[in-house]
């Protein structure tokens, strides 16, 4: 029989780490005042689940590497991807500078065929000012003319 000392030693454990293999594996003891005694068997148990434990502590390291391998692809993925959308919103942006040019342009030449028919209109509306003035001063013409035909015949 072996104490938990004695069996922490053989197995390179602690203390603490052989008693919570004990309870890992439901192991029934002797219990001392002390503590407690193991058998070979026990012994042999208790190294069994530490070698299980330690194995299931390797298989989730691998387990975290390769999902730190698969979250780094992915990370990377997301940049290339990030990279991709922000060239093709530069380019719609592109598109749609030239497509505000080309209507920029468009209004520019409606403008100058605006600017060309008040230009025109404005014309015609000195020319209809000026013929208005002409006929304005006929019809102020005309009465004198007429007053002096009914003087003649003295009305």
């Amino acid at each position: 029989m072996y104490t938990t000392s004695q069996v922490a030693e053989q197995l390179q454990l602690t203390n603490k780490k052989v008693l919570l293999f004990l309870k890992k594996g439901n192991l029934k003891v002797e219990k001392t005042h002390n503590g407690y005694l193991f058998t070979e068997e026990q012994i042999e148990q208790i190294k069994e689940i530490y070698e299980a434990s330690a194995q299931t502590i390797e298989t989730k390291q691998n387990d975290t590497d390769h999902n730190i391998d698969i979250i780094k692809e992915l990370t990377q993925k997301l940049i290339k991807l990030e990279e991709k959308v922000e060239t093709k919103a530069n380019e719609v942006v592109s598109v749609q500078i030239l497509e505000h040019r080309c209507e920029i342009e468009d209004l520019k030449k409606v403008v100058v065929k605006l600017e060309n028919q008040v230009e025109q209109l404005n014309e015609q509306v000195t020319l209809l000012k000026a013929d208005l003035e002409d006929q304005k001063k006929i019809i102020t013409f005309k009465p004198k003319k007429r007053f002096a035909i009914l003087s003649i015949f003295g009305v």
